[in-house]
């Protein structure tokens, strides 16, 4: 089998709440299913049944990725919805403490902040709004790209909310879509790339220090119809550590793309 080092692991994130901000690990063993606890709880849009989504644009959902998400401790595969700790944007400045799932008041206090009946919820079948693939994946050479594209917008990962980045060093362009139906290695483990991800307007949303910008979903549809990182599959789970070679195992034809 033919491989070939298209980059190295530069970041890894977990988003333990759908919707909301993610946090950076160092590394994590990924799981059949991904990556520990990813969007292991949501909460319930009574309107439709299912997880909120800020991706859908619409209030007051789309203020959720402003909000922070982390767990108290690591998720184990017999518990994989672990404790988290939610804190609001505004937290910090009124000194407010942040909201604990296993807090009896932690859905009256979500509602009020968001002004909307809801509750927290773990992640099962039947109210998952999202369960198309298990990672997500962006590289580098996409984030230039689009830079090249749209100078004045800030492209960082955040806006796309990948599990991981792969820094691709010189390699130009959107790399990763020739990778559609290849096998990748990374640590201990293996992925197999399942498709494109299509770019939303969560892109676009202000979080932390990232304003308000339309430009960043315009600049993917205008560069790249819309695309920007891949989906992707456990094929052989393990570790995987920021600085672990990312290899191709299988060329793969760009008609694929």
């Amino acid at each position: 089998m033919n491989d070939e080092i298209v980059g190295r692991v530069a970041e890894l994130w977990r988003y333990p709440v759908q919707s909301m901000r993610g946090e950076a690990m160092s590394e994590v063993t990924l799981w059949a299913n991904g990556m520990p606890g990813d969007r292991a709880w949501g909460l319930l849009d009574p309107a439709e049944g299912k997880l909120a989504a800020a991706a859908k644009g619409k209030k007051p959902w789309r203020d959720l990725i402003r909000w922070q998400a982390r767990f108290l401790r690591e998720p184990e595969k017999s518990q994989p919805n672990a404790p988290v700790e939610i804190r609001l944007p505004e937290d910090d400045a009124a000194g407010a403490l942040p909201i604990k799932s296993d807090a009896p008041d932690r859905d009256a206090r979500i509602a009020a902040a968001l002004g909307e009946p809801t509750e927290l919820v773990a992640r099962h079948i039947g109210n998952q709004t999202y369960g198309y693939a298990s990672l997500h994946l962006l590289t580098t050479a996409s984030l230039a790209a689009l830079s090249r594209h749209y100078p004045a917008g800030r492209f960082e990962p955040a806006r796309f909310r990948p599990n991981i980045v792969i820094d691709s060093g010189a390699l130009e362009g959107f790399v990763e879509q020739d990778w559609i139906g290849a096998r990748l290695s990374l640590g201990e483990a293996e992925l197999e790339v399942a498709d494109h991800c299509l770019r939303c307007v969560l892109t676009t949303l202000p979080q932390g220090e990232l304003p308000l910008d339309p430009g960043i979903l315009k600049a993917s549809s205008e560069a790249n119809e819309r695309r920007a990182g891949i989906y992707a599959a456990v094929v052989k789970t393990g570790r995987i550590r920021v600085g672990d070679e990312v290899r191709l195992l299988r060329p793969v034809s760009r008609s694929a793309a």
